[in-house]
């Protein structure tokens, strides 16, 4: 067989025999593409790849026009980026709403804004313009999502001097009938964790619930906390309070988490309901002494102490070999005492933990002036809109 090279001239190789065959040009494929020249005609102009009808036009905005018209009495101070059109101030503010709210944009926030505008224009206040006109922009403000950590720290309540200074109350509601009652006033001690459990048949009012603090808490508090419920924003339990010389602390509204002691202590409650009386759902109010019990019979995870001893001084023998021997008054005393100081110094350190974790996920406050206007958020507000996917935030 008789090897046929070809040089890119399409020649035999020098050097070899020479064979009389000759190929033809379609046999020939590989090295005949590379031979071939190209052949133009230098009377016809070249055309592009895509067809005339194909071909888009570019793209002249207004605003470009008056930018280069506004340097005519602003001239660019020769220290903007090159490939950059400089701004003049006069003409800033119109830059900005066409970044900010053309069609091809949609009221983007200021990295985005920004960003736009860099590509091809500059002056040296950019991000400072940029933020305060979108941070003015009205349509941004209410229908853009905000997705920032939420403001203000964390402000914990103070550490009570000594128990059953500062309660808190709440009702627990949605009960099925236990002997006629359908409802649980919950009392708790913010010193010792301690609570009372009172069952009702009904919501009281604003009296009555004034006589069940009474009745239930045997050292008159000097501050109460809790909801907005027409019971404590009265004028009975304004001057009640008065005449106990108590502050009345309420929650914010929509905002549970002032009250977070009480609807701990009512979360902890409806689990020790399901526990016993799931399968006698109407039995509740006999086990609610024993709910009671168990409570304060338990350590709090905030002062590491036990309710009971706490608040009473000792805590409850549950075996005949938990009693302790007798002691004397100053004994007594000097206990309490030694006790009262651990648990507030245990409050402290758990207050001062909670603060330090809740405010790596908060963001300080602005400073607000009386008769500022502000934003409201309108997450907890009914608002008549047709679509409540497309309603302001």
């Amino acid at each position: 067989m008789k090897h046929k090279r070809r040089t890119w001239s399409g020649n035999w190789r020098a050097g070899e025999q020479r064979d009389t065959e000759h190929d033809t040009s379609s046999k020939n494929v590989k090295p005949d593409a590379l031979s071939r020249q190209y052949a133009s005609d230098k009377d016809t102009e070249p055309t592009t790849v895509l067809p005339a009808s194909c071909i888009v036009g570019s793209i002249a905005w207004d605003i470009t026009n008056k930018v280069l018209e506004a340097q005519r009495l602003e001239p660019d101070p020769s220290t903007s980026p090159p490939h950059k059109i400089y701004v003049p101030s006069s003409t800033r503010g119109s830059l900005i709403h066409w970044a900010h709210m053309a069609k091809f944009s949609i009221h983007p926030g200021p990295g985005r804004t920004l960003t736009l505008i860099r590509r091809t224009f500059w002056w040296p206040s950019m991000y400072k313009d940029v933020k305060e006109y979108i941070s003015a922009c009205q349509v941004y403000a209410r229908f853009k999502s905000n997705n920032h950590s939420p403001q203000c720290l964390l402000q914990p309540l103070p550490v009570p001097p000594h128990p059953w200074s500062h309660v808190a109350l709440d009702f627990v509601t949605g009960l099925p009938p236990s002997k006629g009652f359908t409802i649980i006033l919950t009392i708790v001690d913010h010193f010792s964790k301690s609570c009372h459990l009172v069952p009702l048949k009904s919501l009281p009012s604003s009296a009555e619930t004034a006589n069940l603090l009474i009745k239930h808490v045997f050292q008159l508090p000097t501050e109460i906390l809790s909801d907005r419920g027409p019971q404590f924003v009265s004028r009975v339990w304004t001057e009640f309070a008065a005449h106990l010389g108590a502050q009345v602390s309420l929650t914010s509204g929509f905002h549970p988490q002032t009250n977070g002691q009480c609807k701990r202590l009512n979360q902890e409650l409806k689990a020790m309901l399901r526990c016993v009386c799931s399968s006698n759902p109407s039995s509740w109010s006999s086990q609610l002494p024993w709910m009671e019990y168990a409570h304060n019979s338990h350590t709090a995870s905030s002062t590491g102490q036990f309710p009971f001893e706490v608040s009473l001084g000792y805590q409850p023998s549950l075996f005949p070999s938990d009693s302790a021997s007798p002691i004397t008054v100053p004994q007594f005393l000097r206990r309490a005492r030694r006790t009262w100081n651990q648990t507030r110094t245990a409050l402290q350190c758990t207050a001062d933990r909670n603060h330090r974790l809740a405010d790596r996920h908060l963001r300080p406050a602005p400073p607000y002036t009386p008769g500022q206007l502000v934003w409201l958020s309108s997450r907890d507000i009914k608002l008549r809109n047709s679509s409540k996917k497309f309603s302001p935030r």
